[in-house]
């Protein structure tokens, strides 16, 4: 019988930002999808009901191709159902009713007889479910048998992220949980060190494991150490992304040591592993010409044949390019997008997925059996999802072998260009990267109020590490908020010292103590420098600048001797910088109301009286003598002069 498989339904393909279908639909993945003589077929029917609405029991009936899926074209056409061929009925599946908003997964078990495949051509058989409820749903089979074919090299890049949250750094617990049997990070590096893969490692994993010291958990370490082979490189810190970094001008940004509890700092290179040059996924990434000869003084870049303005002939080259001069790998950028989602998608997704992604490599490799070929893909982080069975699956087939990045660099490279593209957001990433270290910066200049800034530094740039926005992806909203949360981060430490508000104060006396509490949520004690300046004369400050060191966590009260010198109200200017004269925090003025004791008011008045008596008689002989009133020695002998003058 001939089968037309029908588009996907919008709820599986569309964009987030165009509104879903809700309609209820298939997905279709077979449990191993690589097959040799004598083998069934273990298949799972997946039924997604996202709507108000609960689905009908059904038979569904599932549907083998007759022949192997000849080319890349076909290929892809049946993955997005819309190929015609001719296919034919091996099982039929039972499904039961799915309530709305659920899902239900079928596994139904066909055997090497009802599958038929023995003895047939190897190659990517297409598999079909048709039920008139949920329309059609596609996925593909492999018939491992490549006899005397070559097999498709693919040289791998296993980034293994930490998922470090805003310290920077991972505590005891989660160090153990992510590297014992079972962790996130212990199983990607099992499966990448299986696949010959180039590894690269978080800074964050090493630098945590140095920082707790004798605390650090075994299994940590041991990790570390397995982790630590020739084609192993260390990503940016928390895995950044460099391309972002690159575009603000901040490429490498690197810890300024990695901080210790009760202990100076470590080095920012503590518990670095790996000494490979490093790899910079550009596979999602749009760059222009410079960029890449940045990127690619720095390390190994990855692109997308997207990227790649090129004209290719019938079969699909090697990953190795040189792009106007610059050397880079290109991953294919279907088989890039199937890694990719063979480990992010849901379970049942992801199966189909890595379906897909053997049946294209099947296809790669019919397409010139007699020649070699080595391609080039990035796995997703473990935070991105699981890429293990992908690799178990890449293991087991005959037509695949799986390498590290330098084997696809020992081809010889092609030539091509850049494609000449804009996005509107491109910029995205390095904005973020901008502003954190804008903030950064802001809070950095208070550094000196602590003992040794250099661990407040290293706190500080750890933080921003943590926030940046990872490699291999697209700035996200989540991005975005830690870098807002940054802001905050960074705004506790400029004010994490700081004037308390007083009520007005009365000072009365000759000279007296002005109260000035201060506050500090470091800890650590805080060095600071308080400042006093009078509005008017009533008072004076004797020693208008302190040194005042406070204790961690606590407030102290300042007494700042003042004279008081004549009565009434002013404002008194109050502030706090740093040893090295940055402002703290906000100005305070306090309102005081000044009132000497008798004695000094005495003393004030009768000198206010003396000053107001000698000018006034100074200025009543400037007044006479220009009247010409004046009488004194100076003017008898101006008269005897003249009289002299006139005898002569």
């Amino acid at each position: 019988m001939v089968v037309a498989p029908q588009l996907a339904p919008a709820s599986a393909t569309a964009p987030p930002d165009e509104p879903l279908d809700e309609a209820p639909h298939m997905i279709l993945a077979p449990v191993d999808p690589l097959l040799q003589d004598g083998d069934g077929l273990d298949l799972e029917l997946t039924i997604d009901n996202p709507s108000a609405d609960a689905t009908e029991a059904t038979t569904v009936e599932v549907l083998l191709t007759t022949q192997p899926i000849g080319t890349r074209y076909s290929l892809s056409r049946w993955f997005d159902g819309e190929a015609f061929m001719a296919s034919s009925a091996i099982a039929t599946v039972e499904v039961p009713a799915v309530d709305a908003l659920d899902r239900e997964t079928v596994r139904t078990s066909i055997d090497a007889e009802a599958l038929g495949l023995d003895g047939r051509a190897w190659g990517p058989y297409g598999l079909a479910a048709s039920g008139a409820a949920f329309g059609s749903a596609t996925s593909v089979v492999v018939r491992d048998e490549p006899g005397e074919a070559s097999p498709t090299t693919v040289a791998l890049s296993a980034p293994i992220d930490s998922r470090v949250g805003a310290s920077g750094l991972l505590t005891a617990d989660q160090l153990e949980a992510a590297t014992e049997p079972g962790g996130q990070a212990r199983t990607a590096l099992d499966a990448a060190l299986g696949a010959d893969a180039t590894i690269g490692i978080d800074p964050a994993f090493g630098a945590s494991e140095a920082a707790l010291g004798d605390e650090a958990p075994e299994a940590a370490t041991d990790w570390l150490d397995r982790a630590d082979t020739p084609a192993s490189h260390p990503l940016l810190y928390a895995n950044a992304d460099p391309i972002a970094q690159v575009r603000a001008g901040a490429y490498p940004l690197e810890p300024l040591g990695i901080p210790r509890e009760d202990d100076d700092p470590l080095p920012a290179t503590a518990g670095s592993v790996g000494t490979r040059s490093p790899v910079i996924d550009a596979t999602r990434a749009i760059v222009r010409q410079g960029e890449l000869e940045s990127l690619a003084g720095a390390g190994t870049v990855v692109l997308s044949t997207a990227a790649l303005d090129e004209q290719l002939g019938g079969s699909t080259p090697s990953a190795h390019v040189r792009v106007d001069g610059v050397d880079v790998l290109a991953a294919d950028a279907q088989l890039q997008e199937l890694v990719r989602a063979a480990a992010e998608a849901d379970e049942e997704s992801a199966a189909d997925a890595r379906a897909q992604v053997v049946a294209l490599l099947a296809t790669i490799t019919r397409e010139r059996p007699s020649d070699p070929r080595t391609l080039a893909a990035v796995l997703a982080p473990p935070s991105s999802g699981d890429s293990a069975p992908l690799l178990a699956d890449l293991a087991e087939a005959q037509f695949v072998e799986t390498a590290g990045l330098d084997t696809a660099l020992e081809a010889t490279p092609r030539e091509a260009t850049l494609v000449e593209t804009d996005d509107p957001q491109r910029n995205d990433g390095a904005a973020l990267v901008a502003d954190a270290l804008e903030q950064e910066s802001e809070a950095s200049r208070v550094a000196s109020i602590v003992d040794e800034p250099a661990a407040l530094l290293a706190e500080l740039r750890l933080a921003v590490l943590a926030a940046l926005p990872d490699a291999g992806r697209e700035v996200t909203e989540a991005d975005r908020v830690a870098i807002e949360n940054l802001g905050g981060t960074m705004s506790e430490v400029r004010n994490a010292v700081q004037l308390v508000g007083g009520s007005d104060i009365h000072a009365v006396g000759e000279s007296v103590g002005l109260p000035i509490t201060i506050t500090n949520e470091l800890d650590v004690p805080a060095n600071v420098v308080l400042t006093v300046r009078p509005t008017n004369a009533l008072v004076s400050v004797p020693e208008p600048r302190i040194d005042v060191t406070i204790a961690p966590t606590s407030q102290q009260r300042v007494q700042v001797p003042v004279d008081v010198v004549g009565t009434g109200t002013l404002l008194m200017v109050v502030q706090l910088h740093t040893p090295d004269g940055v402002p703290l925090g906000q100005i305070q003025q306090l309102h005081i109301t000044a009132q000497p004791t008798i004695e000094v008011a005495v003393a004030w008045t009768l000198g206010i009286a003396i000053v107001l008596l000698l000018g006034f008689g100074i200025l009543r002989s400037i007044q006479k003598r220009r009247r010409g009133q004046a009488r004194g020695d100076i003017d008898d002998l101006a008269r005897e002069h003249r009289d002299q003058e006139e005898t002569a």
